[in-house]
């Protein structure tokens, strides 16, 4: 019947469920390539299995979760990444639904197979398949999965690091964006990283949208108490992007102040606080942020101008951010700037 190619859907069908039952004892017994040699019949044949039971046995009641899941695995145990994805993907990814309803095991082996999958991925650098992997972990497809996403925060990290090692900023960003809608924890160094990153691509609406976003969470020290006073603290261990996204926020707070007729009387101070390890003795450290501080001066369009006026008791640079300078800022950006960070 099989090397006839020409079937009614009856036939089709039939041929579909005894390829599954095939699939199943040769999986039972770990015959990987035999295995592989059904599926392959199966796909030539144009057969979509992956919406049928198997004919015989317990394949007869299995789930459709737990018949993609073998497949995947003699896919992957054969070596073939595309092949384990391509039978996900005809599934749509599937695990639980009234139709095809599964058991806890199954979806603990769709986990396992997909982490697999994502691994393999990520050691080929093929990081938009690993995210599309990622994306259908158990807990997004399916409300009735019962399962808690926020474990999947190392996942979504380590992809996020290989991407960055990488200088892929594109999945980083849609990593970052599918982690931020889900509540999915982001490690805080690495969304510093992609916002400096984006930062210095000139990638600038993208880094402030994710400075926010990591200010809401708590990535950074909050931006209080004198922000609408004039006077502004950054840390040193910003980097030059992260000091310009901060002074830019200090200017709109204080925008109505420093565009007022009296604004020539006002000094605005920003204060380049040191980190509990950078001593006095050990300095190297501070010199490099008060060098990334002036560097964050110049990159902004247009250029603010900063004056040193002292080093304060805990041997803290204090400068003071030039109102000309200041104004012109303002009135070059303050259309998109209010839009972005009065919050």
């Amino acid at each position: 019947v099989i090397k006839n190619s020409q079937h009614n859907e009856a036939d089709r069908i039939f041929i579909g469920r005894i390829g599954i039952s095939v699939m199943y004892s040769y999986h039972k017994v770990l015959q990987w390539i035999k295995g592989r040699k059904v599926l392959d019949k199966l796909h030539e044949l144009q057969i979509r299995f992956t919406v049928l039971k198997g004919l015989i046995g317990a394949e007869r009641l299995a789930s459709r979760c737990q018949i993609v899941n073998k497949a995947a695995e003699i896919f992957l145990k054969t070596g073939s990444v595309d092949g384990a994805t391509w039978v996900l993907r005809e599934s749509e990814w599937t695990t639980n639904a009234p139709l095809w309803p599964c058991d806890k095991m199954d979806i603990l082996n769709r986990h396992n197979l997909l982490c697999s999958l994502m691994h393999k991925y990520l050691r080929k650098s093929l990081y938009r398949q690993a995210f599309e992997v990622l994306q259908n972990l158990p807990g997004f497809q399916n409300c009735s999965d019962t399962v808690d996403v926020s474990q999947y925060s190392c996942l979504f990290n380590k992809l996020i690091n290989a991407c960055f090692e990488s200088k892929n900023l594109g999945v980083s960003s849609s990593a970052v964006d599918f982690m931020l809608s889900k509540n999915i924890a982001i490690d805080f160094f690495l969304l510093r990283g992609l916002i400096t990153a984006l930062g210095r691509s000139s990638l600038w609406s993208k880094a402030r949208t994710y400075y926010k976003s990591a200010l809401s969470l708590g990535c950074y020290p909050p931006l209080q108490g004198n922000l609408y006073h004039k006077l502004l603290t950054i840390p040193s261990y910003l980097s030059e992007v992260e000091m310009l996204l901060a002074i830019e926020i200090f200017l709109v707070s204080n925008a109505s102040d420093i565009q007022s007729p009296t604004a020539t009387s006002q000094t605005l101070q920003i204060i380049l606080k040191r980190c509990e390890d950078q001593t006095v003795q050990n300095n190297s450290d501070y010199q490099a942020a008060v060098e990334r501080l002036i560097l964050a001066a110049r990159v902004s369009d247009p250029k603010l101008f900063l004056k040193h006026m002292t080093m304060n008791v805990n041997m803290e640079e204090v400068y003071s951010l030039e109102l000309t300078s200041a104004l012109k800022w303002l009135q070059e950006n303050m259309k998109w700037a209010g839009k972005v960070w009065l919050f």
